[in-house]
């Protein structure tokens, strides 16, 4: 249970880093996959969301492990699969913009 909550916060990191880096840096005016809207029309209440409340939000799940075991495991999972996979879209979209900047002309 401790190496789920462990990725699930990782995850949550990640994901803020590479939402600023793709948004900011890169220029990415789609922004987050999950969180689109907040990212490009509130950049700190986005920020204050991934920093504050799904961290809590996961904290909160881990601790009612003894009391509602599947939920809080299935919660846990689920929050983990869904930061993981917005992190794999973040990773491949900027992949791919850093090679389309490097390609030289006829490529």
């Amino acid at each position: 249970m401790r190496i789920v909550l462990f990725l699930a916060v990782a995850a949550n990191s990640l994901d803020l880093v590479a939402t600023a880096l793709g948004t900011h840096w890169l220029g990415n005016r789609e922004g987050n996959p999950l969180l689109a809207g907040l990212v490009h029309h509130h950049w700190w209440l986005f920020v204050l969301v991934k920093g504050l409340v799904v961290p809590l939000l996961i904290a909160r799940l881990y601790r009612s492990r003894a009391s509602v075991p599947a939920l809080s495991i299935g919660g846990l999972a689920l929050v983990t699969l869904a930061l993981t996979v917005a992190v794999g879209q973040w990773l491949g979209w900027i992949a791919g913009a850093l090679h389309v900047a490097t390609a030289g002309p006829g490529l």
